[in-house]
């Protein structure tokens, strides 16, 4: 015959255990949101990165061969996509001299999402983003990632200058980051964007 355990020997009854496992599942909806912003986070960070690498890769480039070197941007119904150009008559990247074949096209067309799936040139929806400090007020074309004036490329000369403008990254949810380029000093700056604040922070 063998004895029934009490106190702590006794087994879980179904009861503790239904309400265990129903802790527990309230803990873990509880901390997807947290880990999916994380993730939206570490994603948006790494497509940005790699981005910047290309840029500052470019940069070099055009200094160690002193000829200009750039990206020209493009959209189509998928999104925003480059291609890598040189100039071809040693006076800069211009829209009109790739159109006659004078400067060219090197390689292309890329994507950002093709080399980090998920994230991508865009805003995330539903969001109101402020502009890039020091500049006040609200974006107001969410369509329009690709900011450098009135022009579609972005280029960087012998003398280590760049075109002037920011690129927005973002995963579609809540990460986004921003890519300010410095066209005098040819200097890149990144931002990351706070939805909760509305700010953005470096």
């Amino acid at each position: 015959m063998i004895a029934r355990g009490t106190g702590s020997e006794q087994g879980v009854t179904l009861l503790e255990l239904l309400v265990a496992t129903t802790l527990a599942m309230l803990v873990g909806t509880a901390a997807l949101p947290a880990m999916g912003h994380y993730l939206s986070s570490v994603r948006t960070a790494a497509g940005t990165r790699l981005l910047v690498v290309r840029l500052q890769g470019i940069r070099a480039k055009s200094i160690s061969r002193g000829l200009s070197h750039g990206l020209l941007f493009e959209r189509d119904d998928l999104g925003w996509f480059w291609f890598d150009i040189v100039d071809g008559d040693g006076d800069g990247l211009r829209a009109a001299d790739l159109r006659k074949g004078i400067d060219r096209k090197l390689s292309g067309p890329h994507r950002l999402g093709d080399l980090l799936p998920h994230v991508d040139l865009g805003f995330p929806l539903g969001q109101s983003i402020p502009r890039v400090p020091p500049r006040r007020g609200w974006i107001r074309d969410l369509q329009r990632p690709v900011r450098l004036g009135n022009s579609s490329i972005l280029a960087f000369s012998p003398l280590g200058t760049s075109s002037s403008g920011t690129l927005y990254v973002s995963d579609g949810g809540r990460g986004l980051m921003a890519i300010v380029l410095y066209g005098r000093t040819g200097r890149i700056r990144v931002w990351r964007h706070d939805a909760e604040g509305e700010r953005w922070v470096r």
